[in-house]
């Protein structure tokens, strides 16, 4: 096509002088677009392709570096940098805890669009609107913490027997071969259940029978690198969130496979709900019925079902699964962790299962599970908040209005300045030989991984319950070792961490 063009400009002298201009009035307005981008948030450091276009977000998300890559950068920027033409990434705690407090006046950007798992409608995740947003969770908040019929201890311990159960097959099996599996995707099955098993009532039954039912797992890996790229792009992020382009391609609840498929699936669930009785919900006891009591219409629960899969079960998968591989990387933190429960069955604090209250009073176990949300943190960086009318200081420094803000939990997590100059290493004793102010200072920048104040991540609950008790019950079935040593698995990061290849051997407890 150029080439084309250059021999029509040189055979006529008018379509040249035309073609001229065009050029030289498209750059003119392209480097005053990227001038007025760069201008408006100059006095922030950041890579400089950075501040003026939004191609360097683009490119580094779509390495699966983009956890590293953040941390080089702002280890050489500062606790607040520029990445993008009207983006700042920060990763300083207070910051964060000022901008997500109950009354802070930030609202969500354009960003939250490309969130929408079902398409046609916003969840409490991606609702742009604070006060729709507030309503909503406020209907959502007492399924999530297990209220009312809703005993959400007794689904994770239900899932837990499920998975142990098929644990100890596995290591008392006589082909060897058998005890070798993929502990990430074991994990996958067993996370999806509990949401699912929590959410509607019902597990979808992959673990049990340790298979992708409705390709639910195999979509959404394959999705997540083109999803979390396009989405530092505000052009294509609007464009493949438009109704124009949702009715050309967007998937229906009506197809057979992918997407539509899953929305399929949380239609009738919802659907089936709604047509039932009052007596026959009321004996569910999960997290819809309590939505359906606190006055959530069909269509809002539709769309809570629908982000509770993929939001409830990749955060605390990446969160067990790093927890796991520290944990088995570390034969000393092993080592005591084992004592621990040993001990702690042996003098009868802990239970069969183990109670989230007696999880609780493990001070080592607490420890290690802290340490390993530290090192590999549920989420990387994402959910921006925009700056209020008037704007606003944050890191001493002015912030003008209308600037999304988003935050590197990774760099936040390993900030030397709060958690020593060890912090790049795994060390659960950090929270046990330090003073108890030092230790609410720590347990607060962890915290803001599941978000903070007005903008808290929901399932929060459901989270600490399966990680309090998950890994004892493991331990308690048998024991693990990294099959590869050299690369025990393989981890990309995006906005989130997609993690698989994560083999591990499984070893019979002696009796």
């Amino acid at each position: 096509m150029a080439f084309w063009l250059l021999q029509l400009a040189l055979s006529s002298p008018n379509i040249s002088l035309a073609i001229i201009i065009a050029l030289c009035t498209f750059a003119a307005w392209y480097g005053l677009l990227a001038f007025r981008s760069w201008h408006r948030l100059r006095q922030f450091p950041g890579p400089w392709f950075a501040s003026f276009s939004y191609l360097w977000g683009y490119f580094a998300m779509s390495t699966g570096r983009m956890h590293l890559r953040l941390a080089e950068e702002q280890d050489r920027y500062g606790k607040i940098m520029r990445i993008g033409p009207n983006e700042l990434l920060v990763y300083d705690p207070q910051t964060l805890c000022q901008i997500n407090n109950v009354r802070s006046n930030y609202d969500r950007g354009a960003w939250y669009n490309s969130i929408q798992f079902d398409p046609y409608g916003h969840s409490v995740l991606s609702e742009p609107d604070t006060a729709k947003h507030d309503k909503r969770k406020a209907k959502l908040a007492g399924g999530y913490a297990g209220k009312g019929a809703v005993d959400l201890e007794a689904k994770v311990d239900s899932q837990i027997a499920v998975l142990v159960k098929l644990l100890r097959s596995k290591c008392s099996g006589k082909e060897k071969s058998h005890n070798i599996i993929d502990f990430s995707r074991l994990i996958r099955f067993f996370q999806v259940d509990i949401v699912t098993l929590a959410g509607s009532g019902e597990p979808w039954g992959n673990l049990a029978s340790e298979t992708d039912r409705f390709d639910f797992i195999s979509i959404a890996d394959s999705f997540v690198p083109f999803l979390h790229s396009f989405m530092m792009i505000p052009t294509l992020r609007d464009f493949f969130a438009s109704k124009f382009f949702l009715k050309l391609a967007g998937p229906k609840h009506t197809d057979q496979k992918g997407m539509g498929r899953f929305l399929g699936i949380v239609k009738e669930v919802v659907s089936k709900r709604f047509d039932e009785s009052v007596c026959d919900r009321y004996t569910q006891g999960d997290m819809l019925d309590e939505w359906i009591n606190n006055g959530l219409t069909r269509r809002e629960c539709e769309l809570e079902l629908a982000i509770q899969v993929p939001a409830g079960s990749e955060t605390s998968t990446t969160a067990i699964r790093g927890i796991m591989l520290y944990l088995l990387s570390s034969p000393p933190v092993y080592k005591k962790l084992q004592d621990e429960i040993a001990v702690g069955v042996a003098e009868g604090r802990i239970s069969s299962p183990i109670t989230n209250e007696e999880a609780k009073r493990l001070p080592y176990l607490q420890a290690v599970i802290n340490e390993g949300l530290r090192m590999v943190p549920p989420a990387i960086t994402g959910f921006p908040k925009k700056v209020p009318a008037g704007g606003d200081i944050l890191c001493g420094m002015f912030v003008p209005e209308g600037t999304d803000i988003f935050v590197n939990l990774w760099a936040m997590l390993r900030n030397r300045a709060v958690f020593g100059p060890d912090a790049d290493v795994f060390r659960p004793e950090r929270f046990l030989e330090c003073t108890d102010e030092k230790k609410a200072e720590l347990m607060r920048s962890i915290d803001l991984a599941f978000g903070h104040g007005r903008w808290q991540c929901p399932g929060k609950t459901l989270a600490w319950l399966e990680l309090n008790k998950i890994f004892v019950e493991i331990l308690r079935a048998c024991d693990l070792q990294i099959v590869n040593p050299q690369t025990p698995w393989r981890c990309r990061g995006y906005s989130s961490f997609l993690i698989d290849d994560f083999w591990v051997r499984l070893i019979e407890k002696a009796t």
